[in-house]
């Protein structure tokens, strides 16, 4: 077995476990007390669980995947989620429904794994595109996060302290905008680094475009083939008189 689906093998069982220990009761029960407990709840599983959760399970989706994991439903997919989890009259009602607690949880964790499975994946996006869904992806969270940290009134009739509804939309911006970011900078450290030399590479062989062994990816890319337009002679401008 190879060192990546080692990884992806570990992350896998990481994320069952960790999303089995968020979602018992008596962690429920203890974050249905204060919603920053709520949120700090919600926030490590879409920024912890969900993506370990996402790239443990990319083999078992990979060439499945199609038009329901396309990046733009993924970034819908999420705010989609987000919101909803935050609307007053939805909070309210999960706190006192277990039932319905536990339908807005299996929710709030697809959209979550829509979204990060696009991200995570080695195969379809570039890194480019996955740095703009991320970037993309973590402008509307900040709405919700900001109203309830700034807001001088209460909106939720499960949770009665206004410190502690402020403390949770910081937590809300925050977090998300940390997970964001952590992707951010993690995609672009991947495609900085040098990549590993094939073991069957003569030391003395240069790889395809004269490049040094261990060159990074972004270099590699270079010197992929230009399209055929690229090749094409440009038609002089008519200069105006």
């Amino acid at each position: 077995m190879s060192l990546m689906a080692r990884r992806q093998r570990a992350a896998l069982y990481a994320g069952s476990l960790l999303s089995l220990a968020a979602l018992m009761p008596p962690i429920t029960r203890l974050a249905d007390q204060r919603l920053s407990l709520h949120m700090a709840e919600e926030m490590l599983i879409l920024a912890l669980v969900i993506p370990l959760l996402a790239y443990g399970a990319a083999p078992l989706l990979a060439g499945r995947s199609g038009s329901w994991m396309h990046p733009v439903g993924g970034i819908l997919a999420l705010n989609v989620v987000l919101f909803g989890s935050q609307y007053p009259a939805v909070l309210d009602l999960s706190v006192r429904n277990a039932v319905f607690q536990e339908l807005t949880q299996a929710a709030f964790m697809l959209g979550g794994f829509l979204f990060w499975s696009p991200i995570v994946s080695r195969n379809g996006l570039s890194a480019v595109a996955k740095i703009g869904c991320l970037m993309v992806a973590g402008v509307p969270p900040s709405i919700p996060g900001l109203t309830l940290a700034l807001s001088h009134h209460l909106f939720y009739q499960a949770f009665r302290s206004l410190e502690d509804q402020q403390v949770a939309g910081l937590l809300l911006f925050g977090t998300a905008k940390f997970a964001l970011i952590t992707g951010t900078f993690v995609i672009l450290w991947r495609l900085l680094t040098p990549q590993p030399d094939p073991p069957d590479r003569d030391d003395g062989a240069l790889p395809s475009g004269d490049l040094p062994p261990g060159a990074p990816a972004w270099l590699e890319r270079l010197t992929e083939e230009l399209p055929a337009e690229a090749g094409r002679p440009r038609l002089p401008i008519a200069s105006r008189r």
